[in-house]
């Protein structure tokens, strides 16, 4: 599998992105149609059809970001024996969208299959750690065995905290995200014992959930986020292919 051709298909449709859902249908098992698909990917960085997004994706394809992200793929499944996945790579929305920061990549993860929404200019090192950190997600959701609608906060906090710190291992800090970078430790502690030590087992159906994760509605932003990579970044020294398996409670045993 690997990059699917998403250029061609843009060819023909990129004014008209629902209809270009359609060929998704399948890859989740028909339970959505193609305008929930869409809606779906917009909410993690899916272009929608203007100007703007049309120019990124221009260049992008003078770039050669479908060839460049197959190697990296066909390297990186390799090294780690993961499995093969489907990789669909569209425009990024346009960045005056993102109301925090100038972002140039997002991604999307599930077991079977992979989004990435690059930006225009992009670094092929930018797309390596996009690609390291959701590549990471599709492994261990892979090993986990578990379904996603029982993942704690805490597990997708440890999801997100073990990816991050798997794209500073081959790439270094440099190329760590934002969010990485936020808060200290004591404030992170701080946070912890205030806002998340009693609440980390909740669901991930539960709408607190994304909430804490993302720091909205008055809580410190990308608190989930940040406190994952605080509780796995001074972990016992822990290979690549122990990420994928390890429980997420061990974490807080330390």
């Amino acid at each position: 599998m690997g990059v699917i051709s998403t250029n061609e298909w843009m060819r023909k449709d990129f004014n008209r992105p629902i209809q270009m859902m359609e060929r998704l249908k399948s890859t989740f098992n028909d339970t959505l149609d193609a305008d929930m698909i869409y809606h779906h990917l917009l909410k993690h960085g899916m272009y929608s059809p203007n100007q703007k997004t049309k120019l990124t994706w221009e260049d992008l394809q003078e770039n050669d970001v479908w060839e460049k992200t197959q190697s990296l793929f066909t390297a990186y499944k390799k090294l780690w024996g993961g499995p093969d996945v489907p990789i669909y790579i569209f425009p990024l929305m346009s960045t005056g969208m993102w109301n925090k920061k100038v972002e140039t990549k997002s991604g999307l993860a599930f077991k079977d299959k992979l989004f990435l929404f690059y930006g225009k200019g992009i670094a092929e090192k930018e797309m390596e750690a996009l690609l390291i950190h959701e590549y990471h997600h599709v492994c261990r959701l892979h090993h986990l065995k578990k379904d996603q609608k029982e993942f704690t906060l805490l597990d997708t906090m440890i999801m997100e905290g073990l990816a991050e710190r798997t794209v500073g291992k081959y790439l270094g800090t440099k190329y760590l995200a934002n969010w990485t970078k936020l808060y200290q430790e004591d404030k992170l502690r701080e946070y912890w014992r205030k806002h998340l030590e009693e609440k980390h087992t909740i669901k991930r159906t539960d709408p607190l959930h994304d909430v804490l994760l993302l720091g909205s509605k008055g809580y410190p932003y990308m608190l989930g986020y940040c406190s994952g990579y605080y509780l796995v970044k001074n972990f016992e020294k822990l290979s690549v292919k122990r990420s994928f398996i390890i429980q997420s409670e061990e974490f807080l045993s330390k």
